[in-house]
């Protein structure tokens, strides 16, 4: 039997190419046995075990500066710190996993109610519990801009740019002058809801909404905004602040703009003005 495998052979017995065979010599975290003047690498069977070491620690994530420390100062206590290590690395991707798997839930159910419930262009009032935000602040015209500064918005959530697989809002405020002005398309800010009170850096504060649910292309929403208005002077309503757009169902959801679904929520209080 051989004494000594060069580079080529030693990565097809243990089917590891010859790249990183040569990337982990460069770092020193496996060394051939023999090294020629010509360059040659040769490799023995005994470092198989650093090998299998190194395979099996790579594929749980376990960077090759640890392993390279690790090799260099294996005992069973380092042995028991880099299980602890990876056990920590584990059940933080099960955390994530299962918040994961609650929103794709409350996803689908959602997109159900949306497309089974929903009855639209007929407003009707809701009192709504304060919502967190992480917001930014803008003079928006285009939905590009709109997908542009949600994308900005979302490094800071849990699941960043999973518009489709995430619940948590995301949507654009429109200010009372320009809802009074009929400048529809005009918003000041974007913004997506959130749990986490360390990132929030603003509130959509609890109060009665007047609710309205739009399907199709966003330039046909004039014809929602003027149901809400008429539905305000009719039922001696007085508008209390700047009204939110929610994006239910948008071009992640769907490349059919008619299947999109828009929420517009205006605060609102009864009685004369």
């Amino acid at each position: 039997m051989k004494e000594y495998y060069s580079i080529g052979e030693f990565s097809k017995m243990y089917n590891i190419s010859v790249d990183i065979l040569r990337h982990y010599d460069k770092i020193e975290i496996l060394k051939p046995s023999l090294k020629k003047k010509n360059g040659y690498r040769y490799y023995t069977k005994d470092q198989i075990w650093t090998l299998n070491n190194i395979r099996s620690l790579r594929e749980m994530g376990v960077s090759l500066n640890i392993i390279k420390d690790f090799l260099k100062n294996r005992n069973l206590q380092t042995t028991m710190n880099i299980i602890d290590y990876q056990l920590n690395i584990i059940n933080n991707d099960l955390e994530n996993i299962l918040k994961l798997k609650n929103n794709l839930i409350l996803k689908k159910e959602k997109l159900n109610f949306l497309k089974k419930e929903i009855i639209f262009d007929v407003p009707f009032l809701k009192f709504i519990q304060a919502r967190n935000i992480i917001k930014i602040k803008g003079n928006i015209k285009k939905e590009e801009d709109i997908d542009f500064q949600i994308k900005s918005l979302s490094s800071n959530t849990l699941f960043q740019d999973n518009f489709l697989f995430t619940e948590e809002e995301r949507g654009v405020t429109l200010t009372l002058d320009s809802f009074l002005k009929g400048q529809y398309n005009i918003y000041s800010e974007t913004f997506i809801t959130t749990n986490n009170l360390s990132k929030s850096n603003g509130i959509l504060k609890e109060n009665l909404f007047l609710v309205l649910f739009f399907k199709g292309n966003y330039s046909n929403i004039n014809n929602s905004y003027n149901i809400i208005k008429n539905f305000i002077n009719t039922n001696n309503l007085n508008i209390t602040g700047d009204i939110y757009e929610f994006f239910h169902i948008d071009i992640h959801a769907t490349i059919n703009p008619e299947e999109y679904i828009t929420e517009i929520q205006v605060p609102i209080k009864k009685g004369t003005k």
